[in-house]
């Protein structure tokens, strides 16, 4: 861990620091004295937000934390400041070692406004993984849950090291929540088996253990669950802060104060005034050459009180320690008192009955009585296959021909689409006028209405009526004069250009002997080009409506997918049940509008029927030696090839988790009664694996760290690691 902006700090008098932890919910402001290398807390308060820090406006934010140090610079003397503040925040708050500038503006309003001088920050996950480490002297490797009343975050610490967070709302309750976190990992390596909750307001162990697992997360055993003591946290950041700083911690007051924080919320527990040495940390000694020390009776009862395990049996059972003073009294009776003998003048020197009692009763309980824990740690052999398959509705689940037998899933939605329109059509009205129809030939003509008359420029007219003209009167000598009528005629088109002047001269059939002309100039007649519907319109409405809600029918599909099935991400049909449009084709508009009825269909198929087909494609490439347990198969489904409303072929990625087998059993009686060196050399034999570590519920030093010799007295837990 690092202070990225750590400044050098005079240690030359007592000085206050203000820890200030800002967690999702709340703001945990912490008060510590330094003087001579040394710190200790001198108070501390906690402020809830309203929802949540993120979502916390200016004000808001100001006021909660202002509230929280406040409080805390309550018991401090007039005149102090506790104006050096280092900030402890969350993962997501920190991007590549520095503080994200959207929180960063937040944090300086924050100095600037209560006169707060920031010289470094630590992120909480890292710090508690950190003290974890210390306390237990080696990197850990867990699910950290930071459990809070309203929002739950998840990280992912492998060796020591944060690898990925998300966050969460809490839904249904805390081991569900986490549980869908979970899934949303990207990670496609084990998870370890341990899940430690932090700041939980109750022991959610029984909860975690009771709750059913999701089958496709990449869990090796059921987790065991460990809950830290309310306040951890900011003892992390406390303790981060102390180690960058080269402070010494006085444990024992943290631990003092954490208590006085919470007496009225917690039951009432007695602890012990913790050393240094509890937690790791040991002066001018090098801690990786020298393993933990083992604690006391008392000590280990208090530091073990949330740790639980799953015993074959699934039943939940308590870590037992063993009082040695009361062993001893329950097998040792009471004995007469008596007078030591005298040869020569002189007591005889022996070993008192009771004290050979003492020494026999330790003896039968440290063979028999001892219990021992033995973590085998393996590194598990992945193999990856890829298989196309094929899923249908049509077909059972055959897994000899690849395919995959599925239902029809779908849902109908209502969906309202608008364009605009592209078509475009001449609107107006037809020049009207009359004209006169001269017949100069012997014998009267009949025009029957809708006659076509055409101007001298070439432009057609209709007569707009039934008409008869006389024939020509007079002779040869006294010249003849023709016949005429007066006729309404209308243009045949709209357009100004029929707009004719007068004693303009029209022709009516073929006859050179009759023709026509108009006295007076037509009118009436306009022309203008308008946007209209065009049957691209329809066909492109008609084509869109289905693609505006395809993300809602996906979604909607996935809400009525049950549980132990599953469902192809893409959609095998979009249908139409029902159209109406506003306007018609050749329709004067700038826009027309679409209500319609979208049918969407897909194929889910069940999450086993999945699983067994990958076994049944990966088990042929599977050593004997090892097993192949379907709880350890993660399947991606790539490249979806839809093929009709039917069927889809997909390829099938697959990834397998594969163990050694081995014999609990068999391995116990085959260690018990040996050392510790005897026995890790043994196992270490085993395929794959790379760890060996013994835990006994009773150690001391100078005595041989044997195994026990009842078989009943040792669990083996087998642990995979990347």
């Amino acid at each position: 861990m690092k202070l990225p902006f750590l400044k050098s700090l005079a240690k030359k008098k007592p000085a206050f620091f203000l820890v200030l932890v800002l967690r999702n919910e709340k703001a945990h402001a912490v008060i510590f004295e330094e003087q001579k290398g040394k710190i200790q807390v001198v108070g501390q308060h906690e402020e809830y937000f309203e929802d949540s820090i993120d979502s916390a406006t200016e004000e808001e934010l100001l006021d909660t934390i202002d509230k929280a140090i406040s409080k805390a610079e309550s018991v401090l003397p007039d005149g102090s400041e506790t104006q050096k503040t280092i900030f402890g925040v969350k993962e997501d708050w920190v991007e590549n070692d520095k503080i994200k500038k959207d929180h960063l503006v937040k944090l300086k309003k924050v100095s600037d406004e209560l006169g707060l001088t920031p010289i470094g920050f630590l992120i909480i996950s890292q710090a508690i993984a950190y003290l974890l480490q210390k306390e237990e002297g080696a990197p850990i490797s867990a699910i950290l849950v930071d459990a809070g009343k309203k929002f739950a975050t998840i990280s992912l610490i492998r060796s020591g090291k944060i690898t990925e967070t998300k966050n969460g709302e809490i839904q249904e309750n805390i081991p569900s929540t986490v549980d869908n976190l979970l899934k949303h990992f990207s990670t496609s390596q084990i998870f370890p088996s341990r899940i430690i909750v932090i700041d939980g307001q109750k022991d959610l162990s029984q909860e975690f253990i009771h709750h059913q697992w999701t089958k496709s997360l990449p869990f090796l055993h059921l987790p065991q669950i460990t809950n830290l003591k309310v306040g951890f946290e900011a003892r992390a950041i406390l303790f981060g802060v102390a180690n960058q700083m080269g402070f010494e911690v006085l444990e024992a007051n943290v631990q003092k104060k954490t208590e006085e924080r919470h007496e009225e919320e917690q039951p009432q527990e007695t602890f012990e005034n913790l050393s240094m040495d509890n937690f790791g940390f040991v002066k001018d000694v090098d801690i990786a050459s020298h393993p933990p020390a083992s604690p006391t009776v008392e000590t280990t009862q208090n530091v073990s009180l949330a740790k639980q395990e799953i015993d074959s049996d699934q039943q939940i059972k308590t870590r037992k320690t063993f009082n040695f003073v009361e062993i001893i009294k329950s097998i040792i009776p009471k004995l007469p008192s008596f007078s030591m003998p005298k040869i020569s003048g002189k007591k005889i020197i022996f070993i008192p009955a009771l004290a050979i009692l003492l020494l026999l009763g330790f003896a039968l309980f440290y063979f028999f009585g001892i219990k021992a824990t033995v973590s085998l740690e393996i590194k598990p052999k992945i193999i990856n296959q890829n298989s196309d398959i094929t899923f249908s509705t049509i077909r059972p689940t055959n897994p000899t021909d690849n395919v995959i037998g599925g239902k029809t899933l779908s849902v109908s939605l209502d969906a309202t689409l608008s364009t605009a329109t592209t078509g475009k059509k001449d609107v107006g009205n037809k020049a009207k006028g009359i004209i006169t129809i001269f017949n100069n030939t012997s014998s009267s003509k009949t025009f029957q209405k809708g006659v076509t008359t055409t101007s001298s420029n070439g432009l057609d007219f209709t007569l707009d009526n039934n008409v008869t003209v006389a024939s020509a009167s007079g002779d040869v000598f006294s010249g003849t004069t023709p016949g005429k009528a007066k006729v309404n005629v209308v243009a045949n088109k709209i357009g100004t250009e029929y707009n004719l002047p007068s004693n303009t001269k029209f022709a009516i059939g073929d006859n050179p002997l009759v023709a026509a002309k108009n006295d007076d100039p037509f009118e009436g007649g306009t022309k203008k080009t308008v946007a209209v519907v065009s049957k691209n319109d329809i066909d492109k409405l008609l084509k869109e409506l289905p693609k505006t809600l395809q993300d809602k029918a996906r979604e909607d599909l996935t809400k009525v997918t049950p549980p132990d099935n599953d469902m192809l991400p893409i959609l095998l049909s979009e249908k139409i049940d029902k159209k109406n449009f506003d306007k018609d084709v050749d329709d004067e508009a700038n826009k027309i509008t679409l209500k319609g009825t979208v049918v969407y269909a897909t194929l889910m198929y069940s999450k086993r029927d999945l699983i067994l087909q990958a076994l049944s494609l990966i088990e042929k490439n599977v050593e004997k030696d090892l097993i192949l347990n379907e709880n350890n198969i993660k399947v991606d489904i790539k490249d979806i090839k839809h093929k009709n409303e039917e069927e889809a072929e997909v390829n099938l990625d697959i990834e397998a988790i594969l163990q050694p087998k081995i014999d609990e059993n068999k391995l116990i009686s085959e260690i018990a009664g040996m050392s510790y060196k005897d026995a890790k050399d043994l196992l270490l034999k085993i395929p794959q694996s790379t760890t060996v570590s013994i835990s006994s519920s009773f150690d001391l030093p100078f005595i041989p760290k044997m195994l026990p010799r009842i078989s009943k007295n040792i669990e083996i837990v087998v642990n995979a690691h990347d």
